[in-house]
């Protein structure tokens, strides 16, 4: 894919606001003469701290799945005139980090953050991500993968597998906000988000509404997820991204509700120190081992949630490669 710089910054927006930067930085010593990789980068919000932390010394990798974000993120660097030799640039999914890497010639990083989930630049109405301004039914991070959109899923998609896609973010009304998706589909397809967003409204029982955001929210994360099939993604992307990583090196992520978060618990899990035996066949084969730098998820504080309401659903997880 085709990730060079544009050549006008004079329409770069405010960018996204990173969740917990100063917490990230500690916990993956981000500093000069490191091998960083920032595998989710979005419009550039984390890696654009990472640089400044290195000083310029060393080699940070910025890669993403979604084209442009990475473009957007280039603009940002280029406006801060930071050295093009510096960064590299990515276009892919992190399931496929090795593949990408030995493109570049990189085996190990000392640091890797994947930041899960979806950024507020990518909150625009012609992609399909918001439902505040009405837009098509598309929700792809990537335009140019040869996947089916959310309006050709939504064609033909069964109850109970959109029952199911609903329920793996959360969603308490998953069944009922299914049946009046299809009733709708009966009449005639459902044309945009906002129209979307409206009959998913309709199905949220009346004393729930509204409490603290918006009925919609969590069915347009979950059909986001079943759009690009992100948690398969996260699944090999986590393996990938830890059997990367030198030892001594770290890795830190970010999730945004319990579906996520239990995906990367299990396989940190996977490969803990603590749940080694003697003989265990991953040892043998030369898996990776983590040591857990946080027992439990690290939440945002109180300031930080207040100045950034995005951040009151983040949970930080991070681990040391010991073998």
């Amino acid at each position: 894919m085709d990730c060079t710089l544009h050549q006008s910054l004079g329409d770069v927006p405010a960018a996204h606001q990173p969740v917990m930067p100063s917490e990230l930085l500690q916990i993956l010593e981000v500093g000069p003469g490191k091998l960083v990789l920032d595998s989710t980068c979005g419009g550039g919000g984390h890696s654009i701290k990472f640089y400044e932390a290195m000083r310029g010394i060393g080699t940070l990798v910025c890669m993403d799945r979604d084209p442009e974000m990475l473009a957007l993120a280039q603009r940002r660097f280029a406006e801060r005139g930071v050295p093009e030799g510096f960064v590299r640039w990515v276009c892919g999914s992190f399931a496929d980090l090795k593949l990408h890497l030995a493109r570049l010639g990189i085996e190990r990083f000392d640091a890797i953050l994947a930041d899960l989930g979806l950024s507020s630049d990518q909150l625009t109405a012609e992609r399909g991500f918001s439902f505040v301004q009405d837009g098509p039914l598309d929700m792809r991070f990537s335009r140019a993968e040869a996947i089916p959109t959310l309006g050709e899923r939504l064609e033909r998609i069964g109850a109970d597998d959109l029952e199911q896609a609903l329920r793996a973010a959360d969603e308490r009304f998953a069944r009922r906000i299914a049946r009046a998706i299809l009733r709708r589909r009966d009449q005639g397809p459902i044309r945009s988000t906002v129209e979307l967003a409206r009959v998913i409204r309709s199905a949220i029982p009346k004393s729930r509404e509204w409490r603290r955001i918006d009925p919609a929210t969590k069915s347009f994360m979950a059909l986001r997820m079943l759009v690009n099939d992100e948690i398969r993604h996260i699944q090999k992307g986590l393996v990938e991204a830890i059997e990367c990583l030198a030892i001594g090196g770290r890795i830190a992520v970010l999730s945004f509700h319990s579906g996520e978060d239990r995906v990367v618990k299990q396989t940190f899990r996977t490969f803990d120190i603590r749940f080694r035996v003697k003989g265990d066949p991953g040892e043998a084969a030369g898996r990776p081992a983590l040591e857990l730098l946080t027992r439990k998820p690290v939440r945002p504080g109180e300031a930080e949630c207040r100045s950034n309401p995005r951040a009151r659903s983040a949970k930080l997880r991070a681990a040391v490669r010991v073998g």
